[in-house]
């Protein structure tokens, strides 16, 4: 993803994380921050409705984030070999 992009969702991020009154302080938060910005399949205009259901559900947030990284993909490929 370019750069402007995720600054983009990240800015997105950290403004509908303001509106849920979310810590961004804590660990937790900036790791589902992050997940939201870092995920594709998030359109920007629904960060911070994913970010509200990561609250009471982060695994699937996590999840799709995690596996949009080039190590995941890697160690994908050599775990099907």
């Amino acid at each position: 993803m370019p750069e402007p992009i995720l600054i983009e969702r990240l800015e997105e991020a950290k403004r509908c994380a303001r509106i849920l009154e979310l810590d961004m302080s804590r660990r937790t938060v900036r790791a589902y921050l992050i997940a939201c910005a870092i995920d594709s399949d998030i359109h920007i205009n629904n960060i911070g409705e994913a970010l509200n259901s990561a609250i009471a559900n982060p695994g699937q947030l996590l999840l799709g984030a995690f596996e949009k990284t080039d190590l995941h993909q890697k160690t994908q490929l050599m775990l099907d070999q």
